[in-house]
């Protein structure tokens, strides 16, 4: 056997084979979950209607408008990420809010699928914001005094913001994004009457 050949049977023995399994439409639905985005004004009920889905509930705050609701649902899981350092740079506290969120996103993603049962994001209103600023600083590096003047490339914070979606979107269990409402304007100052999520405009659900 020539080297040739012995380096090919080397690199076959060395690449593992991938196993494909496919799954019935059933299999997958069940598995599913449901997956909400659910928008209003401040205290019309969203949380409260989050909080009451299956449990184990785990849910990212960041109005702490959970925390109240405590009495109703003791065993819910929570993560405030609502804080600002009170420094006047508030981007700077976005990015850090950012980043805890990916932390977050990426935490419950890899908890066995058994010990979730819905996940719940509010809102992501503030999580469109953060991963605006979050690309000004971290990837495009523009200074906070500068951002006015400069033009940079909205597909990377939308990128960002939706990859944390879809990672969730993926997990077995039920999802529920919620966001603030915004009132859409007909032209300059005038107000049309209809409302929408206040979020990236590619949001699913």
């Amino acid at each position: 056997m020539g080297w040739n050949e012995e380096a090919t049977n080397v690199k076959e023995q060395e690449e593992p084979k991938t196993e494909i399994e496919f799954k019935s439409l059933g299999e997958a639905k069940n598995k599913r979950g449901l997956k909400i985005l659910s928008y209003g004004n401040f205290s019309t009920g969203k949380t409260h209607f989050a909080l009451s889905s299956p449990g184990p509930v785990f849910i990212i705050d960041t109005e702490n408008g959970a925390s109240p609701l405590a009495k109703n649902f003791p065993d819910a899981k929570i993560l405030n990420i609502c804080g600002l350092d009170g420094g006047d740079e508030d981007d700077l506290d976005e990015v850090k809010n950012f980043s805890k969120l990916q932390d977050a996103v990426n935490y419950l993603v890899n908890l066995p699928d058994d010990e979730v049962g819905t996940v719940i994001i509010d809102s992501i209103t503030d999580l469109w914001t953060w991963s605006q600023a979050y690309a000004k600083t971290k990837i495009f590096k523009i200074p906070i005094n500068q951002r006015f003047a400069q033009q940079w490339d909205w597909a990377v914070p939308t990128k960002l913001y939706l990859k944390q979606i879809m990672k969730l979107i993926n997990k077995n269990a039920n999802v529920i994004f919620v966001a603030r409402q915004s009132e859409k304007y007909i032209g300059a100052g005038q107000p049309s009457g209809i409302f929408s999520p206040s979020c990236q405009k590619l949001t699913p659900y």
